[in-house]
């Protein structure tokens, strides 16, 4: 029954791109291994398991699955220093990946990549080809760590920073539940196969995704200068997506090209925008190393999903501060100037310097893409159905253009305190949020619509219904602009609710559904780490079904989409079970972070 995942043996094609684009480490079994997470549903779209299989976890599956992947790397100090069983090693190797890190000290690919990860191989289905691979497998010479030991680094050596080779549980389950959330909310993202636990805080996480090629492994040839490469490489990531069905491309090789470049630049665009208006911290920079070169979300340890409008967040990486919320449609835009320096040098030789193509026409497209995204992002955000925000965005551009504006007044602004030092990095609190107000707002005119159709909620009460509760008494002072910019709002938004159809009508839509998609327990990057914490303490209480169902309860609770949510259970809630008691504990963990980031 599970054959298919017991051909994940290391094999994978991106060998044939370049013989220096990955190290190979022959791999041997790690003992101890128990899966904690499995996603059923992905599962059964690879084929991995039948359609029909229900969600639980037999020992023929766990075998199958801790065969495949509870796998540890012989890296170059396991090969000076023995101590393993020869035995336990797999016939063939797997790789570890080649591609640019900015944690690097060279800056052109020559001695970075996967750091503790190695590629498991291909699934084919009948429709689409995924790419699958394990990280915390083992300390590999690509990380930045070994590079500062200098020497080879044993597996669970953390002493030189990012050096051990290994992955906490609570970051594997992170990702598996952000990730999924995030996929069936309709992100472009990498996803999560299963998470494989030993019982001493650390993990196996296997990740999947149509094409798990990152820019920063193309973008290593075009730094070193290697055309051959840089074209091999390029090549292989746009072959797999139109054989995944994704892009349609003519055969002849400038026009082959262009069009990459514009399905590049609208991924990259729609990418921008999504981050930054559904308030989601990507750190994007200019290796392309936390993404996938699709445009998909890549790499959960720095993901963090904000409460409200932290554009002055950035996250600490002891050596420097990432990039920001906004900052990230600058980075995105880089990365498609570095794409199109990629296809200049394939198609004439000629490395010219990234300045030349600050004019370049998949710019246009890109910022084109992004500005369409926004908008319709916006729309969803107030409540409107798909059929009507395709009609605002060809007919009511100047009504969504007004309430933007009208909105990001209020969106941008921060508490009188300052700048606050996190756990993680640093942040300037917003003093409003957002969805907040969008909840509320429809229900006031609903209700006031009985006796007075054109009734505009009190200055006073509009900024009060959506102030965070940490905003002081001088950050919510009502001043005389404030007020005028609250009606200004109110009236914007009415507008563009009168240009969607009968105004009352629609009124009744919007309110029912930004009631789910701005729903108050929603999920932040805090929430996540304090539900985690939850679930790895209440997982030696649970059956493994029931940790599971728990997981995936979560999971539908947060998929925020009229029609799919699946709010948890009061009942399910209720009485003195470990189960009960674990969703209680997800819900207070919903509630306690729900202002935060």
């Amino acid at each position: 029954m599970y054959e298919k995942i017991k051909l994940l043996d290391g094999r994978h094609p991106w060998r044939d791109v370049s013989a220096d684009g990955y190290v190979d480490y022959p791999v041997r079994s790690r003992a101890g291994g128990h899966v904690i997470y499995f996603n059923y549903a992905l599962g059964r779209e690879l084929d991995l398991i039948p359609a029909n299989h229900i969600a639980r976890m037999d020992t023929r599956l766990e075998r199958a699955l801790l065969d495949t992947f509870a796998l540890q790397i012989v890296n170059e100090y396991d090969q000076q220093q023995g101590g393993y069983d020869a035995g336990s090693v797999r016939p063939q190797p797997c790789m570890a990946t080649r591609y640019l890190q900015a944690q690097h000290k060279d800056k052109r690919g020559r001695t970075s990549g996967d750091g503790r990860a190695i590629w498991n191989g291909l699934v084919k289905t009948r429709t689409m080809t995924f790419d699958v691979s394990s990280r915390g497998t083992g300390a590999t010479r690509l990380s930045p760590g070994a590079q500062v030991a200098g020497v080879p680094v044993k597996t669970g050596d953390a002493s030189y920073g990012y050096s051990c080779g290994r992955a906490d549980l609570d970051e594997m389950l992170g990702t598996a539940l952000m990730s999924e959330i995030f996929y069936r909310s309709g992100l472009p993202t990498e996803r999560t196969l299963c998470v494989i636990e030993f019982g001493d805080g650390t993990a196996i996480g296997v990740r999947t995704a149509p094409n798990l090629v990152r820019p920063a492994h193309i973008f290593r040839y075009l730094k070193q200068g290697r055309r051959a490469e840089t074209k091999a490489s390029l090549d292989y990531f746009i072959a797999r997506q139109e054989a995944n069905g994704f892009w349609k491309l003519p055969s002849e090789p400038r026009a082959r090209y262009r069009k990459v470049l514009r399905y590049l630049a609208r991924s990259y665009g729609k990418l921008a925008a999504v981050l930054e208006e559904e308030y989601i911290f990507n750190w994007l920079a200019w290796d392309g190393d936390n993404m996938l070169a699709s445009g998909a979300i890549l790499d959960y340890g720095s993901i963090r999903q904000f409460a409200a409008k932290h554009d002055k967040y950035r996250y600490d990486d002891v050596d420097r501060f990432s990039s920001s919320l906004t900052e990230q449609r600058h980075w995105a835009r880089e990365t498609v100037k570095v794409f199109a320096q990629a296809v200049r040098f394939i198609m004439t030789g000629r490395k010219l310097n990234l300045r030349r193509f600050k004019q370049a026409r998949c710019l246009e497209e890109f910022d084109r893409s992004f500005d369409r995204e926004r908008d319709r992002r916006l729309l969803w955000r107030i409540g409107f159905a798909p059929a009507q925000i395709s009609r605002l965005l060809k007919r009511g551009r100047p009504e969504v253009r007004d309430l933007r504006q009208a909105l990001a007044f209020f969106e941008d602004q921060k508490v009188a305190r300052g700048v606050e030092k996190l756990d993680d990095g640093i942040t300037h609190s917003p003093v409003f949020l957002i969805r907040s107000l969008l909840r509320r707002l429809p229900e006031f005119y609903i209700d006031a619509c009985r006796s007075q159709p054109a009734a505009m909620m009190p200055s006073g009460l509009f900024c009060k219904i959506m102030a965070a509760s940490y905003a002081s008494r001088t950050d919510l002072k009502m001043t005389a602009a404030r007020a005028a910019r609250a009606e200004h709002f109110q009236r914007c938004y009415q507008r563009l609710l009168a240009r969607a159809g009968p105004y009352e009508q629609i009124l009744r839509t919007v309110r029912q559904r930004c009631a789910v998609i701005n729903h108050e327990h929603r999920m932040t990057g805090d929430a996540i780490l304090y539900i985690v914490a939850e679930i790895m303490n209440a997982r030696d209480k649970l059956g493994r079904d029931e940790l599971q169902s728990v997981m995936d309860a979560f999971i539908g609770s947060q998929v925020l989409v009229p029609g799919e949510w699946k709010p948890i259970e009061r009942r399910a809630m209720e009485g003195t079970s470990a189960k009960a008691k674990l969703l209680r504990a997800i819900q207070q963990g919903l509630e306690v972070c729900k202002e935060t980031v």
